[in-house]
């Protein structure tokens, strides 16, 4: 059975902490409660990793950490991963692999196929990711897709480290804008049916409104023109947008779960129940006809209103209930995937969640900022309500879905984020996408062509991976052996992003592998007179298409096998 390298830098942290049970012990002292951190140095010739437990130690153990490190060297048992430990000023301990680690790390890459990357730090605890939820107004456009995209990829990396997720969109179907959208929805349905009326001056614009308008009188012809309630009208436009939203977010690769529509919480009485819970917490009092939360309790810059003196609710009434519920359902973590121009209320919600008697670790959020599109070197402002704007239907027709997932995982959420039309159309090794699913193409030329010249691989268990002895190659392996630490890394902090820059990183060191050498880029791999190193470099090479696949697909984006 093939032994499992889930992390190199785990392996390391624990022989460092065996050290310092040992060293603590020969110096008569307790061991000290530290975290231990591998970093890989960024000289390497200082190795492939390195440790900063001596100095972490030193005012613990009251030595130079210089000292500290020699006496931790020498203590370190031995392991068939390591090469040398070395200790070098002012105190840091410095590991260098031994060259047979690469046999082990390919064998395990292909011996764990699709679930190598794949973690268990979850260890099956239920979340509720809640993204999108953009207002059902109008059809997504660009701007959305940044959401969309970021947190169904949060979601897949989450799943990937063994939590159970759970992925739902909350639509606000109760609020001002609703209104408009249904005012803007009648007048464009009375418009149709030859009555001069006016359009409402902040109404939505859009060509949109005029199509579900169109459908509307197609399906109920004059019955509705003398209808004064706009609830007709806005449960019609919603029940639509919904839809296009819907079928956008399956051509995108995303569901969800949950649809939750916050006119239910008024509906079933979770918002008044709500109110009343956190009057008999005292978390709620009267000022001025009011309710306000007190929430400058639990770190928020002033008190907030939730129920107005004319009893009408603030946006941040349903929004607690919302999250009550969301706890009553049994999620052990709830992430929020916001705006950037909800960041000054992430407080004033985690103050609500405070209130309500919840750990406030349990709940995430995830703020992102905004993008700009460039296209044609001119910015193009995104805004549903002007009808000004690309859909993310046009998006996804002219530019691809992997395209565009890939972009928008380019940078952290909270990175300001340009968007360039004309890099994501380009199909050549400049489009960061096309670099990286190219490395999984030429993978899988090689594999077509060794069976072109008669190439059997034989598998991982019958080749010599010592053979592989070029830094290019060496260079590959490392990059290979870092997925499951990356992976690790994206579920810790919420941040998929670091898969998109691994995934360059990887595709970089093959790339440069490919075109190193002779000219001829097949002979460097398939060498009918060499066969124990075609063998070998096969290996690597399947080792290396699997590992670009599962993080291609960890982030939603198809491992193509031909360009």
């Amino acid at each position: 059975m093939t032994q499992e390298i889930k992390n190199i830098k785990e392996i390391l942290a624990g022989l460092v902490q065996e050290a310092l049970v040992a060293y603590s012990r020969k110096q008569g002292a307790k061991p000290p409660d530290i975290s231990i951190i591998i970093e890989r140095p960024k000289n390497k010739e200082f190795g492939d990793f390195a440790t900063n437990a001596a100095m972490q130690t030193a005012r613990h153990f009251k030595k130079n950490p210089y000292e500290i490190a020699e006496g931790l060297k020498l203590l370190i048992p031995p392991n068939p991963y390591i090469q040398e430990v070395t200790a070098v000023k002012p105190g840091f301990i410095n590991f260098r692999l031994n060259p047979a680690t690469g046999s082990l790390i390919l064998k395990n890459i292909l011996a764990l196929e699709k679930n190598y990357g794949r973690q268990n730090i979850g260890e099956g605890k239920k979340v509720l990711i809640e993204f999108m939820s953009a207002n059902p107004t109008g059809p997504l456009h660009i701007g959305h897709a940044r959401n969309a995209i970021l947190g169904d990829s949060i979601a897949r990396v989450l799943e990937a480290a063994g939590y159970k997720v759970t992925r739902e969109y909350y639509y606000n179907d109760a609020g001002v804008q609703m209104k408009k959208l249904g005012l803007s929805v009648m007048a464009r349905y009375l418009q149709a049916l030859g009555k001069d009326v006016p359009f409402p001056a902040d109404g939505y614009q859009g060509d949109y409104i005029k199509e579900i308008a169109g459908k509307l009188v197609s399906e109920r012809g004059e019955a509705l023109a003398s209808k004064t309630d706009i609830q007709t009208f806005t449960h019609y436009a919603a029940d639509h947008i919904i839809k296009l939203i819907d079928a956008d977010m399956k051509t995108f690769g995303i569901h969800f779960d949950n649809w939750f529509s916050e006119a239910s919480l008024h509906r079933n009485g979770k918002v008044d129940a709500t109110m009343e819970y956190l009057k008999g917490k005292e978390m709620l009092y009267e000022k001025e006809g009011a309710w306000w939360l007190r929430s400058a309790k639990f770190g928020d810059e002033k008190d907030r209103v939730v129920v107005k003196s004319d009893s009408e609710k603030t946006y941040l009434a349903p929004d607690i209930a919302y999250h009550k519920d969301k706890f009553d359902r049994g999620f052990d973590l709830l992430i929020n995937v916001l705006g950037g121009d909800h960041h000054g209320y992430v407080p004033r919600l985690m103050a609500g969640v405070q209130a309500l008697g919840y750990d406030p670790q349990r709940l995430r959020c995830i703020v992102f900022q905004m993008v700009t599109l460039l296209k044609d070197g001119e910015q193009i402002k995104l805004s549903t309500r002007s009808g000004k704007f690309i859909t993310l239907r046009e998006v996804i027709e002219e530019l691809g879905v992997d395209v565009v997932r890939f972009f928008f995982l380019m940078r952290s959420a909270d990175s300001q984020m340009v968007f360039d039309w004309q890099l994501a159309k380009d199909h050549s090794m400049n489009n960061p996408v096309f670099y990286v699913q190219y490395a999984h193409a030429r993978c899988c030329s090689l594999f077509k062509k060794a069976d072109e010249l008669g190439i059997t691989w034989a598998g991982p268990e019958k080749c010599d991976i010592s053979l592989l002895t070029l830094k290019e190659e060496q260079q590959v392996i490392k990059e290979l052996e870092r997925l499951p630490e990356v992976v690790k890394l994206s579920a810790e902090t919420f941040e998929p992003h670091h898969i998109t820059a691994y995934l360059c990183e990887l595709a970089g060191a093959f790339h440069a592998l490919f075109t190193s050498g002779t000219k001829d880029e097949t002979r460097r791999f398939l060498r009918p007179d060499e066969p124990d190193l075609t063998q070998a470099r096969l290996t690597l090479v399947a080792a290396l298409r699997q590992t670009l696949a599962n993080a291609l697909t960890l982030i939603g984006i198809t491992p193509i096998e031909r360009m």
